[in-house]
């Protein structure tokens, strides 16, 4: 176990932000929060992170349509040196089958604690994480949802005694598709001090920034199948006839794992990635607060600290294969190794997880589809953290990858552009380098 000293809710972002990115690729809505102060964890930020995705993606694969909700929060423990920790992660709609429910109680370690006497199907379990060992609690009303509560008492400071940025009544306008949620967005830019207004269409949004008057600090706009990057630069066209475009921010919003993750934007646009982390949020606030030189660098969430340089693993049973991805990847600037199976694969990630995975297909033994989905599945577990796995192959289609539960395609021989970009699409606003 390694430790460190990192901030709750950078932590909670990013690991929740691979989860929000399978959820909007299955359909499926999301609501995220995190109203918690800035902290100082002491602790296993890689245990924490699989600790976090084990929990949230759990609730996540109980649903077959409906909606994500996922909340954390952090307050004062009454025990001198601890902060308690809280994770709430819930779902609202069509959901899987009774039998997977019980198969979700088993994975995650959970014991039966109540079952409704009257035959409503009510049922209370809880358990220990066997990562961190925090305490678990399920509980599962067929008429409402299933809700998932993640508490920890952990060594750790609360920073609420210094002055966070406000943005003192700056506008934010928010465009997004209107089936995509935004009002986890809408309360967090709330509390900062913004102004928010939200546009499920583009004529309204257009509309209100005619009018604006300059109070106008902050747009985003978040992607979707119809604000795609192609609209995004006939609408950031619009937007240049502003009188001062430098005192406005424009941002970009996408899932991980989305074709325009890593892509290029329009000039004067920055890309990141959903949802947004305490620091980024502390970023744009500060810029638009009258006062913002007086708000003191303390105040800004600790991003992870990064150990290394983002590590991927390159599993190809061909030797020529091997060298020839290790110095693509040296070439653009990872830290790399490969193993020749995938047995040899599933060990190494165990040990020292990677930040990525280059995946060939055919090998012998267990083949490339096969070893991908025994990743999964000890991501799912807590065993591993997460992580993309892109498949590196001379055979196989884009689409088959996918449907295997891959996270991209490759197809050889590699050429290092293409392989930027897939890396860079991959990790864009994931924690690497612990």
């Amino acid at each position: 176990m390694s430790v460190s000293v990192f901030d709750f809710g950078e932590l909670f972002t990013l690991s929740v932000r691979p989860v929000v990115g399978a959820a909007v690729k299955r359909g499926l809505s999301f609501y995220f929060d995190y109203p918690g102060a800035p902290t100082c964890v002491h602790g296993d930020a890689q245990g924490f992170q699989r600790s976090i995705y084990r929990v949230v993606s759990a609730a996540s694969r109980t649903l077959r349509r409906g909606a994500l909700i996922v909340a954390g929060d952090v307050v004062e423990s009454p025990a001198d040196g601890f902060i308690d920790l809280r994770i709430h992660a819930a779902v609202s709609g069509e959901r899987k089958s009774t039998a997977s429910i019980d198969e979700l109680l088993a994975e995650l370690h959970l014991t039966k604690v109540q079952e409704s006497p009257d035959g409503n199907q009510v049922v209370s379990a809880r358990g220990t994480c066997p990562v961190i060992g925090a305490d678990l609690r399920y509980r599962c009303v067929p008429s409402a949802g299933i809700l998932l509560d993640f508490s920890l008492r952990h060594p750790g400071v609360l920073r609420n005694d210094l002055r966070l940025p406000n943005a003192r009544g700056s506008r934010a306008l928010v465009l997004h598709n209107a089936r995509i949620p935004v009002q986890g967005l809408n309360r967090r830019l709330l509390r900062l001090g913004w102004q928010v207004s939200l546009f499920d269409t583009e004529a309204a949004f257009q509309e209100a920034w005619a009018q604006d008057d300059g109070s106008c600090r902050l747009v985003i706009v978040i992607e979707s199948g119809q604000l795609n990057l192609a609209e995004l630069a006939r609408i950031s066209a619009t937007l240049s006839d502003a009188d001062d475009p430098s005192s406005c921010m424009y941002v970009y919003a996408v899932a991980t794992g989305s074709a325009a993750a890593g892509a290029q934007v329009p000039p004067g646009w920055v890309l990141h990635t959903m949802p947004f982390l305490p620091s980024e949020l502390w970023d744009f606030t500060r810029r638009a607060d009258p006062d913002g030189d007086d708000v003191h660098e303390h105040s800004r969430p600790t991003p992870l600290p990064a150990s290394h340089r983002p590590r991927v693993l390159v599993v190809d049973d061909d030797e020529v294969n091997r060298v020839i991805a290790l110095g693509l990847l040296q070439m653009i600037g990872y830290e790399a190794l490969s193993v020749g199976s995938g047995d040899e694969a599933i060990a190494i990630c165990q040990q020292v997880a990677p930040d990525a995975v280059l995946m060939d297909i055919n090998m012998p033994g267990r083949d490339g589809y096969e070893t991908t989905a025994a990743l999964k599945r000890l991501q799912q577990l807590g065993g591993i953290p997460p992580f993309p796995i892109i498949a590196a192959t001379a055979a196989g289609t884009l689409a088959r990858s996918m449907e295997r539960g891959l996270d991209g395609h490759l197809t050889k021989p590699l050429l290092a552009e293409e392989l930027r970009t897939q890396l860079n699409r991959a990790l864009q606003g994931l924690a690497t380098g612990l």
